[in-house]
């Protein structure tokens, strides 16, 4: 199949500071570890890589086998169970159950104590085993797939398995057909040199993408026959980024390589005939399978919390212990000389008194071991698992998309959302762009009937800038009709602003009808469609978009003239133009910005430049040297391409209108009433943010509002309406946003410091502008809302984030503009470790993903700019508007349901490990209990479990049609009125009651029977938890439906039919411990019922009297309670 080889770089880091050489000259490198992969070409004998291996293993080329699967026959035991056990609960539960089969600590029946933790480990087990059989058949399934691969021997493409494949082999892959594995583009059948891929089973998008040829395989028909090596980076998960250079054996020049130029495993071959590539990353190495087995780890808020009550679950637990082992110390002592007649303690082989404390110590820490409840994780990650599930079933949160729930960990979050920080274009607008105007010469165009006759040199620069500036590509319908004047070619991409812009121009009559990696051809026609003139620009350089550049440009060469044709922000263009750009020209130009602004449009600015053949010849020089470079590359190309960008002439501006989605409006709203606020980040400017924040009711401002020097007047809607909240929502809407200008507070802070002598320092301006900002908006009644731009936030985040975060936090909203995704990332960072609410972010480009996974929840939205802030977010949704159901219904449910199942796993829990201790007090603190093993081990596990899983599930504090009704509701999970360090310790408290009650009472009722023995007294005892525990829940829950009866009746039945079957059937089914017919001989005793009637009634008064009283006058959830603040504090920074 050809002499190929790929050989992989190693990494060294060298340190030099002495002389060298002659040059006397102290320097610092670092080599950096580059991928190699050698094609029909031997690599120097002398080079550092050869040199290497020769003192390593033999190198194995990397073939094309998937493996995905983590076992095999032989290792999946014992590396199943090694991974288990990586889990504290399995350790704990192990180190018990080691214990108890210690003879004088052991508490309770040795073969009862290995059941739970068997059980929970063949059930992981054998799920685990079945995913991994599943992944085992696909990657047989995948590896036997058939491909075309070169045989240089035969000089023609045969075929192979997918698995036999390896780096630097070439594959042919036709249409239709799957990329078998990560390539390079080689050649096409295509006359462009392009093919179009369907990338739908990467990154879920339905529009095809376009990959062309390096510029250096163009001019070979037999790319198959020549002798190359090609230096990339090495395998990493990177979908969206690839850099390399290709380098000819026959010559020294380096040629360029990138993503255009690269094909993902996976990948669709659409309209192409055929494609041939070389193999980059194979097998387990692409970047499809790497990027894959990224995992997401966060954890919610609520989890601190149960840490904390763990930690006082572990202090009782202790002091329990402590305080059984002193006593039972004691209670030996009391028998003096007469100890040899009591049993247990003969058989205690210590002698000393701390010895005896030692072990006596360890046998209640196995008694009380469920004081702990270790098991409460695996049942908060079950219950996790079916609330995602209930979420993603939700048909109101489903349009294009159903929702996407990545991350299970942190559903209660969602109830605790304190601020969201969202982006503009795509996020709260529809990113469907449609065509307003254009500026050309400071002369207003809407239609293309208002050009002139004849187009200006300066129309036709502006057209064929908006035509050819632009990462469009063309999909042919119809080609067979390219030559009529009339045809219109369908243009596709990525970058919704270069769609509606070039099919402007084309709307326009600058129709580009044909793109290739060299030339664009660019039909020109008259106003009346009667003459057309095509004409070939061959493209020398196109410098794309950055996020630091935000611009874009092309250089062209039409003939013996060569042209530089940019657009972008006007921030990032105004600056750059030429001196010779007439000032009333750009007046005009300037004024038509603003009042584009003022309607919510955005504008791009548009400008070229002319260059000499010698000018273009030295930049292009410093431009391949920027390209060809593997580090850094992208930040040397726009360093290089920043030094081209001058001297422009301006053209004009366009102003495209990207309406906000439906819904917005009112979910703003809604959130700003639950007490949410909002923070916008956009790169637009600071006029087209504040009318997007108007509109969309992110602000009220009066219609007249001066910002800066500039009269702004507002032509949309006002942000108050008439929507279905309640009177105190309304109001809360309805009051006037005052804005504050960080840029205005900024001003006055200098001409303060200007009276000072010497330089003032940015920290001090920084400093003295957020102290005096904080000032101002404390003074403030109305709501109030900042304004931030980039530049000024680059200062902040430098100086004083933090000291800024506080004053912040006083405002209802704060809208930054003109930000990059860096301080959109930065942002998030600075406000986590300052807020003690969550943070949640939303967007829905790639240049979000920073503040996604930086967030406490990160949302994406299903959009036109790729799918990596769908892959990066914990959730993703197809419209703004489904946070106020996902927050306000589902996000409110999942906290108040799982504080409940935690409040009551504890309660639980304590309840039984105090009927165990009470017991003690009349048995000399054995650590024997009447409980049969078996009650002790079902009563936590199976017994009583259904009743608060179905309450974790279905119980709804609030309906959710009233939570969207009445969004301040939600202010009752946002502060975590539902679960406090208080809720901890009042459960505590009951459950120190019921055990109190459900003891005793059966202790001096059956005190002096002696007809009763101690198993008798036991089921009682066991009786009476459940029962008590079943109805503890029904009091628990606000909502009693019936699923949560089913499942109460459900585990009765269980807990009866088990009674009475394991009753009558096993004689002495555990050593020492014979439950034979004691439910029956119990059942058959008036006593047992009326004993446990009373027990209950007792035993839940107090939590019913309680709750009937907080209902009536405290309960900020009932209606006739409203008048009660629901929200504790308005401060949210940490202390």
């Amino acid at each position: 199949m050809g002499n190929c080889t790929a050989v992989p770089t190693f990494r060294r880091t060298y340190h030099v500071a002495k002389k060298h050489n002659e040059n006397n000259i102290q320097r610092s490198t670092a080599e950096r570890e580059t991928y190699k992969v050698y094609y029909n070409s031997s690599p120097d004998v002398e080079s550092s890589v050869w040199i290497a291996l020769k003192h390593r293993r033999k190198y194995t080329p990397k073939t094309n086998h998937i493996k995905t699967t983590r076992y095999n026959i032989l290792t999946f035991l014992p590396k199943n169970l090694f991974e288990q056990f990586h889990r504290v609960a399995n350790v704990y539960f192990a180190i018990l159950i080691g214990l108890n089969w210690v003879p004088i600590i052991n508490a309770i029946s040795k073969v009862v104590a290995f059941i739970p933790l068997t059980v929970i480990l063949t059930i992981t087990a054998i799920k685990d085993l079945v995913e991994d059989l599943k992944r085992w058949r696909s990657d047989v399934k995948i590896n036997k797939q058939i491909a075309e691969v070169y045989d240089k021997t035969s000089k023609r493409f045969i075929e192979c398995k997918w698995e036999d494949l390896s780096v630097g082999s070439i594959v042919r892959v036709r249409t239709n057909q799957i990329v078998p594995a990560d390539i390079l583009l080689l050649s096409s059948t295509s006359c462009e040199s392009t093919c179009y891929l369907d990338t739908a089973a990467i990154d879920g998008e339905t529009n095809l993408k376009q990959k062309s040829i390096p510029s250096c395989f163009l001019n070979y028909s037999k790319p198959e026959e020549i002798n190359f090596e090609l230096q990339c980076d090495p395998p990493n998960d990177d979908i969206y980024h690839f850099c390399g250079r290709i380098i000819f054996s026959s010559n020294t020049h380096i040629y360029p390589c990138d993503n255009n130029n690269f094909l993902l495993r996976g990948c669709v071959l659409r309209i192409t005939d055929y494609i041939d590539g070389l193999i980059v990353y194979a097998g387990n190495e692409t970047k499809i399978i790497k990027s894959s087995r990224q995992t997401i780890c966060k954890h919610a808020l609520i989890e601190r919390y149960i840490n904390r009550d763990v930690l006082f679950s572990s202090l009782i637990l202790t002091s329990l212990c402590l305080i059984s082992a002193g006593l039972s110390i004691h209670w030996d002592r009391s028998f003096g000389h007469r100890w040899i007649y009591v049993p247990f303690i003969v058989d205690n082989p210590f002698e000393s008194v701390a010895g005896r404390f030692f072990i006596n110590t360890l046998r209640f820490i196995i008694l009380f071991q469920v004081m702990v409840p270790i098991a409460l994780y695996v049942s908060l990650d079950l219950v996790r698992v079916l609330q995602m599930y209930t979420i993603g079933r939700d048909k109101h949160l489903k349009y294009e998309h159903p929702i996407s729930c990545r991350t299970f960990t942190i559903n209660e979050d969602l109830g605790q959302i304190g601020y969201v920080f969202s982006d503009k274009t795509g996020t709260l607008t529809q990113n469907k762009l449609v065509f307003k105007a254009m500026s050309i010469g400071g002369v207003l165009y809407s239609d293309r009937s208002e050009l002139p006759s004849e187009n200006s040199i300066l129309i036709q620069h502006f057209l064929t800038v908006l035509a050819i500036c632009n990462t469009s590509f063309i999909v042919h319908e119809h080609q067979e009709f390219m030559h009529r004047i009339d045809y219109q070619p369908r243009y596709e991409g990525d970058n919704a602003d270069d769609l509606v812009l070039c099919q402007t121009a084309s709307n326009f009559g600058v129709r580009m009808i044909s793109r290739s990696a060299q030339n664009i051809i660019v039909r020109y026609i008259n106003l009346t469609n009667t003459d057309k003139q095509d004409i070939e620009y061959d493209i020398l350089c196109l410098l794309p978009f950055d996020s630091t550049r935000k611009r874009m440009s092309i250089i062209v060469r039409l003939k013996d003239q060569i042209f530089l044709f940019i657009k972008g922000a006007e921030t990032s263009i105004w600056s750059h133009l030429s001196n010779l750009n007439e000032t009333n020209m750009k007046t005009i130009i300037e004024q038509h910005s603003l009042n584009f602004s003022e309607q919510g449009y955005r504008s791009l600015l548009v400008a070229y430049r002319q260059l000499t053949l010698r000018e273009f010849e030295d930049w292009f020089e410093k431009y391949q040297h920027a390209a060809n470079s593997l580090e850094n590359r992208d930040e040397a190309i726009s360093d290089v391409a920043t030094e081209i960008e001058l001297d422009l002439m301006l053209a004009g501006l366009t102003a495209v209108e990207d309406k906000l989605q439906d819904g917005v409006p009112k979910t703003i709203a809604t959130l700003r009433c639950a007490g949410i606020k909002i923070w916008l980040l956009t790169g637009d400017k600071q006029a087209t943010a504040l009318s997007t924040a108007q509109a969309a009711s992110l602000v009220n401002i009066p219609q007249t509002l001066s910002s800066g020097n500039t009269s702004i007047i507002h032509n949309n809607a006002p942000a108050t309406k008439e929507w279905d909240f309640s009177a105190s929502a309304q109001a809360h809407l309805s009051q006037y946003t005052h804005m504050i200008y960080y840029s205005s507070q900024l001003i006055e802070i200098d001409q303060k410091l200007s009276t000072r002598s010497g330089a003032i320092s940015d920290e001090v301006r920084t400093s003295e502008t957020i102290t005096r900002m904080s000032e101002v908006i404390t003074a403030q009644k109305l709501p109030v809302s900042l304004v931030v731009t980039g530049d000024d936030l680059n200062t902040i985040l430098r100086y004083k984030p933090k000291e800024f975060m506080k004053a912040a936090s006083q405002c209802q909203s704060v809208i930054f503009c003109r930000v990059s995704a860096t301080q959109k990332r930065e942002l998030v960072s600075a406000a986590k470790s300052v807020f003690k609410h969550r943070i949640l972010a939303i967007g829905d480009g790639a240049n979000d993903v920073g503040m996604i996974r930086e967030s406490d929840c990160g949302i994406a939205v299903y959009g036109r700019e790729g799918s990596q802030a769908v892959a990066a977010g914990d959730f993703a949704v197809d419209r703004f508007e489904c946070l106020r159901r996902l927050l306000l219904v589902h996000g409110a449910w999942c906290f108040t349901r799982t504080s409940e199942l935690i409040l009551y796993t504890f309660m639980h829990n304590c309840s039984y490990v105090f009927v165990i201790f009470y017991h003690q007090l009349y048995n000399g603190y054995s650590g024997v209990v009447s409980l049969h093993s078996l009650y002790v081990l079902l009563y936590s596990s199976l017994f009583t479990v259904l009743p608060q899983c179905a309450a974790a599930l279905f119980d709804q504090h609030v309906p959710a049609e009233r939570a969207l009704h009445e969004p301040q509701l939600y202010k009752y999970t946002l502060h975590g009125r539902c679960y406090r360090m208080w809720s901890y310790w009042i459960n505590i408290f009951d459950a120190i009651w019921q055990s109190t009650v459900i003891f005793f009472i059966a202790y001096y009722t059956y005190e002096n029977h002696a007809d009763i023995d101690a198993l008798v007294f036991g089921f009682s005892l066991a009786f009476s938890m459940t029962i008590t525990s079943m109805i503890h829940v029904v009091l628990q829950t606000t909502r009693i439906n019936i699923p949560l009866i089913s499942s109460i009746l459900l585990s009765f039945l269980i807990f009866l039919g088990f009674t009475l079957i394991f009753d009558g059937t096993c004689f002495e089914c555990l050593n020492g411990q014979s439950p034979y017919y004691v439910s029956y001989i119990a059942f058959r005793q008036g006593i047992f019922w009326f004993t446990n009637l009373f027990t209950i009634i007792i035993a839940m008064l107090p939590r019913f009297v309680a709750k009937c009283i907080y209902n009536s006058t405290r309960n900020p959830l009932l209606r006739n309670n409203q008048q009660n603040n629901i929200s504790s504090s308005t401060q949210d920074t940490h202390l």
